[in-house]
């Protein structure tokens, strides 16, 4: 039975239809049963002109990172479409516009540069769609409509999506839009009937169909939702912003309310006073908005008040690289603040993990009383994956706040030295249990204590309730499992992807490599990730940061040098420059 792994890219300048275009064709390939993996990438401008690029890679078996070699670009754009050829793969589809809206001078035509053996398809992709409802607009559609007729993708599917789409905005534009699509289908089907590839024809996927395309932040705010969210305070931030922005619209019909704030810093001192009163709240963030939130995360742990802070990581330092994706906020998410201030961080590693990380982080701040960060990254908010309708049951949203026992009624202590360290919480309000919340350091019962017994006691206390929290945080996840491997790979958040594809890479070539998922970055589970080092000859992290943050935090856990593969390339690491690492090493490991 032949198999699908097919990549395809959209390219156009601002305001081609291009994100739109690469939407669709996620949404008609996951219909048709394939399992789909999509990226966006375009200009940081609110309002600039530059060049807007779709990734998606379509399988017939589960895909788990971009693509690396493009098999089909879709250019509505020469000149910005230009760019894109390198990736190409050896045989690869290029659909252009034969009658371009402007002329397109030879130093500028995608033609000029495209690789031997590219097979290109002139469609008019304008002339095409005035033709079919007397507007240019829908030359993105008459595009689709060409590489559905070339490939073999059923019509109907792009159809329906394209009703979907536009349903909303009346019969006339469905109409307009599905003729445009048509026209593009039809006159490939024609122009081209002894080329046509039916790629797509024909192939049994083996996938659900009713699955539905989630990006990361629907699925943030998904979760924000199914765990009761009451109040959301943020500040717009790329790429946090579009969490935002889906609460704002669906929040309301759930009781709860989105606040703009005025900064990052009112927005971290909302969430806190609105956990304090107890009522679950959250801010999502980027970078510079996270660096302003430092001093108010730092009183969330000293007073024991509970938070949810989403870190959507982009290019840095400083305000960076808005639209391009990091991992280099761990330091900042682990130790960012003054004093021994640690804090619970987890970060998941594909869409549906930021719908149940986003849930559990609830209950964790409730449970522990500190502040949680979930730590994510711009690839992993932007991209989208389909994936079954995922909601949260009763027990996974309930309430995890320890209250105080009845017992200790008039002579409560809010910050009573528990084995545990977890203090039992009350609320205000709550008759018989008065208590005093401070930044200050502080005795059991909340009063200001400086000396030094004191505040050696309260700080071995609030690291006990960490280091107690391990038991309700995730443990790394090893796949392809050995008692003994010549390289083990360890990865984390966005990353993982092209980690396990590379690890399965080497050993279908038949090295006996393993992988192991991180996502509780702190407190981490250092007996689980020390035992999967020492049976590994060589530990490769790969990272996208330049110092390799997390390799600094569980370097110590094995004697063995660890081995760092990083990237700031404000792009997803490629699976094959993962597995060209791991192999090398096994080449020098052999000698």
């Amino acid at each position: 039975m032949p198999e699908v792994d097919f990549t395809v890219e959209v390219c156009g300048m601002a305001g081609d239809g291009t994100i739109a275009a690469g939407g669709l064709i996620n949404e008609a390939m996951s219909h048709g049963g394939f399992s789909v993996l999509g990226f966006d990438s375009y200009p940081a401008e609110i309002r600039g002109f530059g060049r807007c690029v779709t990734n998606s890679r379509i399988g017939s078996n589960e895909i788990v990172a971009l693509g690396e070699k493009t098999h089909a670009l879709i250019s509505l754009n020469d000149e910005q479409s230009r760019s894109r050829t390198p990736s190409l793969a050896e045989h690869s589809l290029v659909f252009f516009d034969s009658n371009p809206p402007a002329y397109v001078p030879e130093d500028s035509s995608l033609l000029s540069v495209l690789p031997p053996g590219a097979q290109v398809f002139g469609i008019p992709f304008g002339a095409l769609a005035v033709g079919a409802s007397g507007a240019s607009r829908g030359r993105n559609l008459t595009a689709l409509g060409g590489f559905a007729a070339v490939t073999g993708v059923d019509p109907n599917l792009f159809r329906k999506v394209i009703r979907d789409k536009f349903k909303s905005k009346g019969d006339r534009l469905v109409d307009i839009n599905v003729k445009s699509f048509d026209a593009g289908y039809e006159y490939a089907l024609e122009k081209f009937s002894d080329r046509l590839k039916k790629i797509f024809s024909k192939i049994e996927t083996g996938h659900d169909p009713q699955k539905v395309m989630l990006s990361g932040n629907q699925a943030i705010g998904m979760a924000a939702i199914d765990a009761g969210l009451k109040l959301y305070f943020g500040y717009p931030i790329t790429p946090a912003t579009p969490i935002m922005e889906y609460l704002a619209k669906y929040l309301p019909e759930h009781g709860g309310q989105v606040v703009q704030m005025e900064d990052e810093i009112s927005s971290i001192g909302a969430v806190l006073g609105s956990f304090y009163a107890g009522a679950r709240s959250m801010t999502a963030t980027s970078g510079p908005g996270f660096a302003l939130m430092t001093e108010l995360i730092t009183h969330g742990v000293m007073a024991e008040i509970p938070a949810v802070i989403l870190d959507a990581q982009r290019g840095g330092p400083a305000t960076g690289l808005p639209t391009k994706t990091e991992q280099s906020d761990l330091h900042a998410a682990v130790f960012g603040g003054p004093g021994d201030s640690a804090r619970i961080v987890i970060a998941p590693t594909n869409v549906e993990e930021c719908y149940h990380f986003v849930i559990r982080s609830f209950q964790l701040a409730e449970k522990y009383q500190t502040p949680v960060i979930v730590l994510t990254d711009f690839f992993l908010h932007n991209r989208v994956e389909n994936r079954p309708l995922i909601r949260a049951t009763e027990g996974q949203a309930a309430s995890w706040n320890v209250f105080p026992d009845e017992a200790f009624k008039d002579h409560y202590q809010r910050y009573a030295d528990t084995p545990s360290g977890i203090s039992p919480r009350a609320l205000p309000g709550m008759q018989g249990f008065n208590f005093i919340a401070t930044g200050l350091e502080h005795t059991e019962k909340g009063s200001p204590d400086y000396s030094p017994e004191n505040h050696t006691k309260m700080s071995e206390k609030r690291h006990r309730k960490l280091r107690y929290s391990l038991k309700d945080l995730e443990k790394p996840a090893e796949f392809f499992a050995s008692d003994h491997l010549d390289v083990g790979v360890i990865g984390w958040g966005s990353t993982f992807g092209s980690v396990l594809e590379a690890v399965e890479k080497s050993r279908k070539n038949g090295f006996k490599v393993g992988a192991l998922k991180v996502t509780s970055i702190f407190p981490y589970h250092s007996e689980t990730i020390g035992a999967f080092m020492a049976k590994s000859k060589r530990v490769l992290v790969p990272e996208l940061n330049y110092e390799g943050q997390l390799a600094n935090l569980i370097a110590h856990l094995d004697s063995k040098p660890v081995e760092r593969l990083n990237f700031v390339t404000g792009t997803p690491i490629p699976p094959s420059a993962i597995q060209n690492r791991i192999e090398e090493l096994l080449e020098v490991e052999a000698q």
